[in-house]
């Protein structure tokens, strides 16, 4: 997404939820008075959703520039491919991640950091012509004050995304023409280079993700000395926060129903985002460019797994199954009909998009997007049901 786009979507949410969470205050009475049933709801969200994803994520992403270090020292094509791989298992996790983009996501700017799109092609194909930056990146990876400089499109996955896709395969490093009949050069040590850099900055970035929701202190010591080097501590235990809403000095969450309705917010953004932004624009543009994850046509998978991240959020729990301490439990003691209807708009949304025919840059027409679109917003009204109903 465009950043600015992003960034208003962000501003927004915070808007819309902080509203949220002072209405929940003011109605929730005692703001003292903890229910432990609510304390392992949130818990279980936090430890068996929110940390696990972010868990993987950090390690996936680490996987990811590993394999383009090796990529850069030897640039065959089989470790383009090794590349590709990893950059799609970590890809996933981000996506996995998506119900909840509050938090250390969007205070440390780490959202519009590493999924800026459209990529900014242009300004990056003028970055890689700049030998003073590259030279930098040579020696320095992301450890360097001009890479602070870049902007959010020159960066994160889509950067890499770049330089080693082409038509949803591994980019063949002799060149060649894409299915545009667009002609793309051989594979430069300068793309490397560049490539390497972005994803050390990517691996830092997810694994403060996780240091800032598990604590800095129940990461691996290999990754909190990755946050120490690059002096992306966080300040806040974002997990913490969460389980402990409705205790005496949380600024953050003065009840546990404001932590309810964080979650569920959470999970309504981004699946109005899926259908309203993600799908709707591109098809409104018919410019391939607005699409995400064009050049690896991971698209598709992209918004399922975004539809995924808000199943998650409302089972707790990442294998598809309900944990008998999830939102959804909390919500089918108070309306087994709305929880029941919610789960089905949550298989009908990941079903209406997996049936567009792929890839998704192929196919920006109303008739092969309407339903999903349809199945999206269908969840997104159920999801503002509920949380309509825990404010009551």
């Amino acid at each position: 997404m465009n950043h600015s786009k992003k960034g208003i979507l962000i501003l927004l949410s915070v808007l819309l939820t902080s509203a949220s969470l002072v209405s929940c205050d003011d109605s929730n009475g005692d703001i003292k008075d903890i229910d432990q049933q609510k304390t392992k709801v949130l818990t279980q969200y936090v430890d068996s959703v929110v940390v696990k994803t972010y868990n993987s994520l950090a390690d996936e992403s680490i996987n990811l520039y590993d394999a383009c270090v090796v990529m850069a020292a030897n640039p065959t094509q089989a470790n383009v491919q090794k590349a590709c791989e990893k950059w799609v298992s970590a890809r996933k996790y981000w996506e996995l991640s998506e119900a909840f983009l509050y938090g250390a996501a969007a205070d440390y700017n780490i959202d519009p950091h590493i999924d800026s799109w459209p990529l900014d092609k242009a300004q990056l194909d003028l970055a890689l012509k700049n030998t003073t930056l590259i030279s930098n990146m040579k020696e320095n990876g992301c450890n360097f004050d001009g890479f602070s400089t870049l902007g959010y499109g020159l960066l994160g996955f889509h950067a890499i995304e770049y330089v080693i896709f082409r038509d949803g395969s591994a980019r063949n490093i002799n060149g060649g023409t894409d299915s545009d009949g667009v002609a793309f050069p051989a594979l430069s040590e300068t793309e490397l280079v560049y490539c390497k850099a972005v994803a050390e900055d990517l691996r830092n970035q997810c694994i403060r993700l996780e240091a800032s929701w598990a604590g800095t202190e129940n990461i691996s010591t290999a990754k909190q000395t990755i946050l120490a080097n690059a002096e992306l501590e966080p300040s806040l235990n974002y997990g913490e926060a969460i389980t402990s809403a409705g205790e005496a000095g949380n600024v953050l969450y003065k009840s546990q129903i404001s932590a309810y309705v964080q979650a569920l917010q959470g999970a309504a953004d981004i699946t109005d985002e899926v259908g309203n932004t993600k799908i709707t624009d591109p098809v409104n543009s018919g410019n391939v460019l607005d699409v995400e994850s064009w050049y690896s046509w991971n698209s598709l998978l992209d918004f399922a797994d975004n539809i995924r991240s808000v199943r998650n959020v409302y089972l707790g729990s990442t294998s598809g199954k309900e944990s008998s301490l999830s939102l959804s439990s909390y919500i089918k003691s108070k309306n087994a009909t709305l929880d029941t209807s919610v789960k089905a708009a949550i298989t009908k949304a990941i079903t209406e998009i997996e049936a567009i025919t792929p890839p998704f840059r192929n196919n920006l027409t109303q008739a092969a997007t309407s339903k999903s679109v349809t199945a999206c917003n269908d969840l997104l009204e159920k999801l503002d049901e509920v949380v309509e109903l825990i404010q009551q």
